[in-house]
């Protein structure tokens, strides 16, 4: 314990200003803003495979602190709001590599697509979900065979918050090398502080606009062999142009409860890893479909999640650039449930994106078509869940 307030002393007084540092603290702060949008935009382009140039300095960006704001996400009655999604970014990899929603698992057992390192873990539900419940300080990993990760990866971890009103969890993504030594942490500490660190040093740090609410929230990972970009929710924490020499074989997730409070356990929801793929546009001219994975719906339902708005958007402007351009909008689902009712949902969804596009970025209606083709068209096995999670998906069909 006694070495935790030693860290978060220490990193405190790293934080902190002195007087004079005070009186010229909004100047900083736009400036600042101003290398961080350059810096986006390095890592933007090197996520995508595009050369790119130095980001600008300071003084630089002074010169440009006039620069005109996104606009905010149009309204549409297919979606949920999506203003505080107009700076995100993160579009999740197209292959899944590793996916677990607990779906199959028994109430009271160890995870059994997991390994245990140390700790004490086990399944719970907690309203209509399935949870990993860590009781005590501890170290669990995916079931993922050892070796280089994919040259574009994604991440994306589901936890529950009792809100911010009760600290004193501590969650940790880590990467691991092959003798399973930690290389760096993603981490999230009692609901608001934020960091990226690579021993020796944080890359990042962060605290959140205001603690979490009560609720379902998410860590999420993009990266390339040499950039990071992380994220809570719809919060960027981390912006990372450079990784140099870093080669880490896998995953782990530790956890860390700190308070014994019985109301307010350590809850795990879901995992994904995916491998990341070709731009909207390679796809397009390769094979005349695009195949997406960052347009999501509640289970059972076709209003599309705000956190679609990044590869909405990318879609957007994408047939806002190519008048000509006419596409398809195929919803599929996996194979659970009745076929007719996966039919019908999977209609439902094509039809969600299609007026959203209508509505968000006023796409001709005539230059899209919307139909769903339910479970009847697989790209995978529905024996596994990651299978079932790369059919579960919203095709474009270039016309």
């Amino acid at each position: 314990m006694s070495l935790r307030i030693v860290l978060v002393a220490a990193i405190g007084l790293a934080l902190m200003g002195s007087p004079a540092e005070a009186q010229f603290g909004k100047l900083k702060d736009k400036l600042k803003q101003k290398t961080e949008e350059e810096i986006d935009k390095k890592v933007d382009e090197t996520l995508e495979g595009k050369e790119t140039e130095a980001p600008a300095s300071q003084e630089e960006a002074a010169g440009e602190a006039a620069e005109e704001a996104a606009p905010a996400a149009a309204a549409s009655t297919a979606s949920e709001e999506m203003s505080l999604f107009t700076k995100y970014d993160f579009i999740p990899g197209d292959k899944v590599l590793f996916f677990d929603d607990l779906t199959a698992e028994e109430m009271g057992e160890f995870p059994s697509r997991w390994s245990l390192d140390d700790g004490v873990f086990e399944v719970v539900q907690q309203g209509k979900d399935k949870f990993i419940m860590c009781s005590d300080e501890g170290r669990i990993r995916p079931r993922i065979a050892p070796g280089p990760l994919p040259p574009k990866y994604t991440v994306e971890m589901e936890f529950y918050s009792k809100g911010p009103q009760r600290k004193g969890h501590w969650f940790y993504i880590e990467w691991i090398d092959a003798e399973d030594n930690a290389l760096a942490e993603l981490q999230l500490k009692d609901n608001v502080h934020t960091a990226l660190y690579r021993s020796p040093k944080y890359l990042a740090s962060k605290d959140l606009p205001s603690g979490l609410a009560a609720g379902i929230h998410t860590m999420r990972i993009m990266a390339t062999k040499s950039t990071m970009k992380c994220y809570l929710d719809n919060e960027r924490i981390a912006n990372v142009p450079a990784m140099e020499d870093f080669a880490p074989v896998g995953f782990r997730i530790h956890m860390d409860p700190w308070t014994d409070e019985a109301d307010n356990p350590m809850l795990l929801r879901s995992f994904r890893f995916a491998e990341g793929g070709k731009t909207l546009r390679q796809q397009l001219d390769d094979a005349g479909r695009i195949v997406t994975h960052g347009i999501l719906f509640d289970s059972g339902s076709a209003k599309i999640k705000a956190e679609s708005y990044k590869t909405l958007a990318d879609i957007g402007q994408l047939l806002a650039d190519d008048t000509t351009l006419r596409l398809s909008i195929e919803g599929h689902t996996d194979s659970d449930g009745a076929d007719a009712d996966n039919l019908a949902l999977s209609e439902s969804r094509a039809a969600a994106v299609r007026t959203y596009l209508q509505e968000a970025y006023k796409i001709d209606g005539t230059r899209m078509e919307a139909k769903g083709l339910g479970e009847s068209a697989p790209i995978d096995t529905n024996d596994t869940p990651e299978g079932k999670s790369n059919n579960r998906r919203v095709e474009l069909v270039k016309l």
